[in-house]
C-alpha cells in the first residue's frame, strides 16, 4: 500500500496562502513608468508605497510576450532578502514569514524582504511556458532591475524546495548581486528525480509506456514533459481537486506536523493531530496550488536540473533498456567564492514517516559538497524528525524559520544557535569544515 500511494519526491512543496485575481495590468517599460492612475500595483513604484504590485517585464527573446510578475514586500531595513517559492506554490507561500518580518520591530527595521510569484503562479501571468528554471531566474532578475534602489550587491537569497534551484540559477546569472544563499528543504545542486512506482506506471499521452522504477527521460523535452505530466496525473489536471491536493499534502508535505499515521491506509482519518489542519494557513496553502499553471514544466526541469560537474546516472536502465543520465553542466564553477550558504532540512525518516518525505537527506549532503567546491562557506542544519518539521516547515513554522534566517545573516550558525532559533528543536549542524557527512556521491534516487 505504501509503495503504490507514495508520492514521488518531486511533489515539491508546501504553500501558505490563498491568492485571488491578477495584479495590476498597466504596461510599463522603464523603471517607474506609470500605469493606470490609482491602480494598485500598476508600476514598480507602487511596491515601495503599498507593499505589493505587479511589474511588467519583457520576454526572453524578441517577439516573446511580456509577463506580469507579482511582487510582495515587507520591512524597510538596509539588509535585503529575496524569498523564492517552491513548486506548486506562489510567493504567497511566504505570507506567514512575511507577517513576522512586518510585526517584529527589530526585523522590520533590519530587513527589506521581497517575494515574487513565479510566471504561471499566483497573480502573475503565464504568457510563455518556461523551458528551464533559468527562465524563472531571468524573470526575477528583470523584476529586481525595475524596483527603484534595489541593491546590486549584498542580497540574501532564500530558496524553498524547487526555489533553491531557481536561487542557484539567479546566482549563476548575476553572481555579484548575492552575498548569502539559504536552502529551505531545497532540491539541491543536482536536482530531483521524477520516477515511477507501481501505482504510477502506464502509458502516457505520447504513447510511451512507463514501468515501475523508470525515470523520466531527458533526451527529448517533449517526451520528458509528457512523461512527467503522466506521472503526476493522480492529483494534477482535472484531478487537481481540493480532496486530492489535501490527501497529497497531508501524507507528504505536512506529515510530521500532522503526525500522519501510515498504518491507517493513507486516509484523512489517519491524521492524529488535527490542530494544524484546522488552521487558516493550512487551507490557504492548499488553495494556493490552484493558481499554478507552470506544471508539469517546472517539475520536469527540476528533474533535468544539475549544476554540479558530476552526472547523475540512473543505477539501472529503464524497462525499455534506455539509460537515463542527467548531465552535470558544471555551471557553479567558482561563482560562490566569498559567499555564505545555509542548507536547512528536516531529516527524513521513512520508517516512522516523519520529517521531510519530499527531499532526501542526500540531496543536502551533496549540495554542501558542491557549494563548497564552488567556493562557498556552507553550513547544513538538519532538524531531527518527529518534531513537527517536515517539508512544509516554512509554512507550518514560519516564526522559527524567520528566526533561523535572521541568525544566519547575523553570523555563523552553531548547533545551540540553530536549536534556539527553531524553538528548542533537536538539530544536527554540519559546519563548513566537516567532511564526513557531506559527500560527492549522489544516492538520492
Amino acid at each position: 500500500m505504501l509503495q503504490t500511494r507514495r508520492v514521488n519526491p518531486l511533489l515539491l512543496l508546501a504553500l501558505t496562502t490563498v491568492l485571488a485575481g491578477c495584479g495590476g495590468d498597466g504596461d510599463q517599460g522603464a523603471k517607474g513608468e506609470p500605469g493606470a492612475p490609482g491602480t494598485p500595483g500598476a508600476n514598480a513604484d507602487a511596491i515601495a508605497t503599498i507593499g505589493e504590485g505587479a511589474i511588467i517585464i519583457d520576454g526572453a527573446a524578441a517577439g516573446d510576450p511580456k509577463e506580469s510578475i507579482y511582487v510582495r514586500k515587507a520591512g524597510h531595513g538596509p539588509k535585503v532578502i529575496v524569498l523564492v517559492p517552491g513548486n506548486n506554490t506562489s510567493g504567497a507561500t511566504f505570507d506567514g514569514m512575511m507577517g513576522f518580518f512586518r510585526s517584529i520591530d527589530a526585523l522590520n527595521d533590519a530587513y527589506t524582504v521581497y517575494t515574487f510569484d513565479y510566471r504561471g503562479s499566483g497573480k502573475s501571468s503565464y504568457n510563455r511556458k518556461i523551458t528551464s528554471l533559468k527562465d524563472f531566474a531571468a524573470d526575477f532578475d528583470k523584476v529586481m532591475n525595475k524596483i527603484a534602489n534595489f541593491p546590486t550587491s549584498g542580497v540574501t537569497l532564500v530558496g524553498y524546495s524547487m526555489g533553491f534551484g531557481t536561487a542557484l540559477e539567479m546566482v549563476i546569472a548575476n553572481p555579484g548581486r548575492y552575498a548569502n544563499v539559504v536552502s529551505l528543504a531545497g532540491i539541491g545542486t543536482r536536482g530531483v528525480r521524477v520516477g515511477f512506482n507501481a501505482g504510477q506506471a502506464g502509458t502516457d499521452a505520447a504513447g510511451h509506456a512507463w514501468a515501475n522504477g523508470d525515470w523520466v527521460t531527458v533526451a527529448n523535452d517533449a517526451a520528458g514533459l509528457a512523461g512527467t505530466e503522466f506521472q503526476q496525473r493522480s492529483w494534477q489536471g482535472d484531478q487537481r481537486t481540493y480532496a486530492n491536493v489535501q490527501a497529497t499534502w497531508d501524507a507528504v508535505v505536512y506529515n510530521d506536523v500532522l503526525k500522519y499515521d501510515i498504518s491507517k491506509a493513507f486516509t484523512p482519518a489517519a491524521v492524529t493531530d488535527p490542530a494544524f489542519r484546522a488552521s487558516p494557513n493550512y487551507g490557504k496553502s492548499l488553495l494556493d496550488g490552484f493558481t499554478i499553471q507552470y506544471m508539469p514544466e517546472s517539475l520536469y526541469y527540476s528533474h533535468k536540473f544539475n549544476v554540479s560537474p558530476v552526472a547523475v546516472v540512473k543505477p539501472a536502465p529503464n524497462a525499455d533498456g534506455s539509460v537515463v543520465t542527467i548531465p552535470g553542466d558544471g555551471r557553479l564553477a567558482a561563482l560562490f567564492n566569498g559567499k555564505r550558504a545555509m542548507l536547512v532540512k528536516a531529516t527524513t525518516s521513512f520508517a516512522t514517516w516523519r520529517g521531510d518525505q519530499v527531499i532526501y537527506d542526500n540531496y543536502t549532503a551533496t549540495s554542501k559538497y558542491d557549494l563548497k567546491r564552488a567556493g562557498a562557506n556552507v553550513t547544513a542544519v538538519m532538524i531531527n524528525p518527529d518534531q513537527g518539521f517536515d517539508h512544509g516547515f516554512p509554512v507550518a513554522r514560519p516564526l522559527e524559520t524567520v528566526r533561523l534566517i535572521d541568525a544566519f545573516v547575523k553570523g555563523e550558525i552553531s548547533a545551540t544557535g540553530a536549536a534556539s532559533a527553531l524553538g528548542g528543536a533537536g538539530v544536527a549542524v554540519y559546519p563548513n569544515g566537516e567532511t564526513a557527512w557531506e559527500t560527492d556521491t549522489f544516492t538520492g534516487f
